[in-house]
């Protein structure tokens, strides 16, 4: 399947690794122009190298066919810390000037903090509206406009199987990314005639980097071992086992194209099965 990506702008946030890296990866691998950020600069560099290489490789097997004149992607990449107004106005910025008109946005964060009701304070539940909510307001408000005009744009939300069935030991993730499920339905609702979309992705567990560091901090918490945690966490889809990013990567570029132009509106789980509901 074709899906026509080829010269389509797009950034995605967090991505130096895991599921956001994947996601890059995937929509230049279809031909988009990419802008990544992260708040590691130096893992940002690394990534952007990564997907040209990745890139490269793919793209030389097309020169060798007759007739296909499509041109190399680009990736551009930037330290920017999602949490701070400046660095949100400066990833739009950054990347419009590199690229032009945005055409797609994966807003992908960090993990909040992971407490239970008990636990959490108030600094903390600020730092989880800061790092899920706010980028998801702001972003879209800046990238809209163009998209508008040009009658063509994806907005596409990281969110969490949390947000759809509630966890008690991640209270903050929990409430906010219902939050997110809910903000995209009215974006979706509000600019659907103007040729933009937007979803939410409901990931369950992946094999990321980040899972095996939250698997440890709550082992620690429990007093067992991370390889029981990793273990129950497999186990918590009918598969048994936890996602692969690149198969998170492929559902965020079908989203993105020209081909999902009929779906908005809408979460979407990724998880193996592990969501009981429908």
């Amino acid at each position: 399947m074709q899906l026509n990506l080829n010269g389509k702008n797009a950034i995605v946030t967090g991505a130096s690794y895991g599921l956001g890296f994947a996601c890059a990866q995937a929509l230049a691998e279809e031909g988009a122009n990419v802008s990544i950020c992260s708040r590691a600069e130096d893992k940002v560099v690394d990534a952007v190298q990564k997907i040209e290489e990745a890139v490269k490789a793919k793209y030389q097997s097309y020169a060798s066919t007759p007739g296909d004149k499509r041109e190399l992607p680009r990736c551009f990449g930037l330290g920017a810390d999602l949490t701070t107004e400046s660095d949100l106005n400066r990833v739009v910025d950054e990347s419009q000037k590199t690229f032009g008109d945005i055409d797609v946005l994966v807003l992908s964060t960090g993990h909040p903090p992971t407490y239970p009701f008990s636990v959490a304070t108030d600094e903390q539940w600020q730092r989880g509206i800061d790092l899920l909510l706010r980028p998801a307001i702001v972003l879209p408000r800046l990238l809209i406009p163009a998209m508008k005009k040009n009658n063509y744009g994806r907005i596409i939300f990281l969110g969490s199987i949390f947000g759809l069935e509630a966890e008690k030991s991640s209270v903050i993730q929990s409430t906010l990314r219902t939050g997110l499920n809910a903000l995209a339905k009215c974006i979706a609702t509000e600019y659907a005639a103007d040729g933009i979309t937007a979803n939410v992705i409901c990931p369950g567990y992946f094999d990321t980097p980040l899972v095996q560091g939250l698997a440890q901090q709550y082992a620690d918490s429990q007093k067992v071992s991370r390889e029981t945690v990793l273990q129950d966490w497999a186990d918590y889809s009918p598969m048994k086992k936890f996602g692969k990013p690149e198969d998170l990567g492929a559902l965020v570029a079908f989203l993105a194209s020209p081909r999902a132009e009929f779906i908005t509106g809408t979460t979407i789980t990724i998880d193996g099965g592990a969501v009981r509901q429908w």
